[in-house]
This record gives structure tokens, sequence and C-alpha cells, in this order.
């Protein structure tokens, strides 16, 4: 590796990327190329009461409309809908699948047409009647109805008693909102016929296998029937995981007119995709008058759809960064009428190491120590969940980030003691925050 530290080396794919040679997966080619545009819902709960598509198929061009009563046949049990990073409780989305609404943006039906144009005038024609029903989409209206998930870690000490005798303590709520991935790469398929029965679909994923083995499992085909290429990706962040749902709307339209079609979702329709969900967190840190931790309390309430438990680990980093002998943590859901969320660079890390790291900023401030010295004097060399007693082989930090860095000294004790908004440079006010990391705990652990 020492060998190319240094080097400058050309990426394998940046010459294409930069002149526009790549090909994505709605740039393919494909002679007589039909175009798909999605119809979405806009009630966040209910169910389609009428679905008039007479007004759309009168559009010159327009070849069909596939809806929850016309189309070709789907799976009706839940593992063939599973993909493989799929939440382990609740039943997958099923787009065209039946009349009901779980969220707004839904796609209820699939306007195809000869050009992508005539398929989006067309898509406006298409009337929908819904029997609406109660909803709920704010997670701090409905943060009182969550529930336990089903991997709560085991409290350690008397977190409660030693919070309410600690020399300092501090608590904070800290709200992270609902964050998109809203790659560059439109989400998008082109499903190739070939005029045998067989597809070749280029789709925009992280995961042509797992694509490939849920097409399989949706419309039951055999594997050496359809084959998913997936040359560039033009970002994802993890919203490309699993597979969404155009490619579904993709080959079933292909399948359903033995034709090759293109489905690509617009900017707006993005939104109707996973997400990172919001989280309310509630962070308590008690602490010696010297700075080392007594108690923590960690908990989180976080956003998932009414039919899919979508949950990551936002709260157990306290234990893998910060010595405490009382600690106490907690994950909640709260399900509302949206999408599933799913995975956005650095799952419940991102999310739950903020708020406990302002915490701790925070803490630095009330305790009138310098926020490095605080880490350092709380830094745990082990996860004290699954590494109770010292061993060599649980580190969960080098040696080296023990020490503060060599760089340290460039910011001044000045600013990284000072409060918040009191440091000023012209007409800004400014700050400097500190943040921890640690890499996973070893397999032995």
């Amino acid at each position: 590796m020492n060998g190319y530290v240094g080097t400058p080396t050309s990426r394998v794919d940046g010459r294409a990327k930069v002149t526009g040679a790549a090909k994505y997966a709605g740039e393919f080619a494909a002679d007589g190329l039909l175009h798909g545009f999605i119809v979405d819902a806009t009630v966040p709960r209910g169910r389609i009461a009428r679905l008039d598509t007479s007004d759309a198929l009168k559009v010159k061009g327009v070849v069909d409309v596939l809806t929850h009563t016309h189309r070709v046949a789907l799976a009706d049990k839940d593992e063939a809908w599973k993909d493989e990073v799929a939440p382990e409780k609740g039943s997958p989305f099923r787009p065209l699948y039946d009349d009901r609404v779980k969220f707004n943006g839904q796609p209820i039906a699939l306007v195809i047409a000869e050009d992508w144009e005539t398929a989006k005038f067309a898509a406006t024609r298409v009337r929908v009647e819904y029997e609406q029903e109660a909803f709920a989409t704010d997670l701090e209206t409905e943060r009182g109805t969550s529930a336990k998930v089903d991997q709560p870690h085991k409290p350690r000490g008397d977190a409660a008693a030693a919070l309410a005798g600690a020399a300092v303590r501090h608590e904070a709520d800290y709200v992270l909102p609902t964050e998109h991935h809203n790659p560059m790469e439109l989400y998008a398929t082109t499903a190739v016929w070939d005029g045998s029965g067989s597809l070749t679909v280029y789709d925009k994923t992280q995961g042509v296998q797992n694509v490939h083995k849920y097409l399989c499992g949706v419309f039951d085909m055999k594997p050496e029937d359809i084959r998913v290429v997936s040359p560039y990706v033009g970002g994802a962040f993890g919203s490309g995981l699993r597979p969404q749902h155009q490619v579904v709307l993709a080959t079933l339209a292909a399948l359903a007119l033995k034709r090759s079609v293109r489905v690509v979702l617009t900017r707006q329709q993005m939104y109707g995709l996973g997400y990172r969900p919001m989280t309310i967190q509630r962070v308590a840190l008690g602490a010696k008058s010297d700075g080392t931790l007594d108690a923590v309390t960690h908990e989180a309430i976080a956003v998932t759809s009414r039919y899919e438990d979508f949950s990551r680990n936002d709260t157990g980093w306290a234990q893998q960064l910060y010595k405490s002998p009382n600690s106490r943590l907690s994950h909640k859901l709260v399900h509302l009428d949206v999408p599933t969320p799913c995975d956005m660079r650095a799952p419940g890390a991102a999310t739950g190491v903020c708020a406990l790291e302002c915490a701790m900023d925070e803490l630095a401030v009330a305790l009138k120590l310098d926020p490095i010295e605080l880490r350092l004097k709380c830094y745990s060399d082990r996860d004290q969940k699954t590494c109770p007693s010292p061993a060599s082989n649980c580190a969960n930090v080098t040696p080296v980030a023990r020490k503060p860095s060599a760089g340290l000294a460039a910011i001044p004790r000045r600013v990284r003691c000072a409060m918040a908004r009191t440091w000023s440079a012209g007409a800004w006010r400014q700050g400097c925050g500190r943040r921890c990391r640690c890499r996973s705990p070893c397999a032995s652990c």
C-alpha cells in the first residue's frame, strides 16, 4: 500500500465518467424502447376507491397504463418480496399490488408511452379517488406511541441514582431531522426484452445480486431468464442497497408488453424512497468534579414505516467511546404513514454519535474543562457491553488515538474551551466542535 500513497493514480472509471462515455441505468438503448412514468398517491393513508385511466389511454402515443387491477402476476408471499437487507420484522412494500395506500408518493399506476414526455403528460390524465383514513406523519406529535425494539441494551449499574448524585450533570434533547440521500443520478431502470422471454435489466443499484434474487422471487422467474447489470452508480450512499420500486415497475411493464421499457424517477419522486430517519434523542451525562463520567443515559426515538421495522443502533456508542460504571440506553420506534427508512452513510452512528458528542461538548462547558481533555479522561479502550473486563484483543481505538494529535496545538485552547458563539471573527460567530470515533469491536468480542 505504501507504494501508492502520495503517487498520482488514475481512477479506473474516471475518464469514462468525465467524458460522458460511462452509461448509467437510464441511458442504455434498446429497439422499440418504451418509457414509463409513475403516478403517485396524493394521500398518506387509505385506499383507492376509483382509478380511471380512460383519459390517459386516449393520449396519442400511450401504449398502456398498469395498475393494481391491470398487470401481470406478482408474488403473494412476503418471503418473495424480502430482499437481502430487508428488515427482519414487517412486510415489504409491493408496488401496484393492491388498493391500499401506505404513504404519500406511493406509486399507484404506471403510464407507458412511446416517449417520456407523452407518458408524463398522460399521467396527469389519470383520475384517482381515495377513501382517506386517519394518518400520522409527525414524530414529535406521535413520540408517545413509541415501542421498544427487540435488541435493548442491558443496563449497567444504577444510572438514575448516579445521575441524581452527580457533581455536574448535563441533560438535553437532540432532534435530528430526516435526511434524504439525493444522489446525483436519479433512480432508473431499463428493462430490455430479448424477444424470447428473457430480460436484461440495467438498474441503479449497489447490489446486482440482491436485485437479481429479488426480481426472480417477485416475478417467479428462473435465474437464467433475467440478468441484472449496473456498470456505474452515480452516487447512492446506501439508498441503493435495497431494490427500489422503479425496478419492479420497469420489469413488470416489460413482461406485460413484451417490449423494452425504461422507468426514471423524477427528483421529486426520489423523496418517496428510503431515507435516514428522524430521531429525537435525550442524553444525560453525570460527571465527577474532575470530569470523569459516573453515569450515561441515552434514549432515542426513531421513525419507521407502519409496514416494516427499520432500526439501527443510535444509542450504543457511549459504551464504546467513554468509560462510565453506570449506563442506561434505549432505542424505540414510532410507526408512521411514511416509506420505510433505509441505510445512509454510517447508519445509526451518524445520528447517535452526533447527539452524544454535542452533549460531551456541552458537559465540558459546564465543567469548565478543555473538551479534548474531557474526552481523554473518559476514553474507553473497549466496548463495555461486549468486553466488560480488560482484554487486549477488545481494543476499539488504536493506542495513538489515546493522545491528542500534533495538530491540536494549532487550535488555541481559548477556542477549544469557548462557550458557544463567544468566539468572533469579524462579523461571524465561530465555534470549534470535537468528535470522537471508534472502529467496530473485533470478531472475537
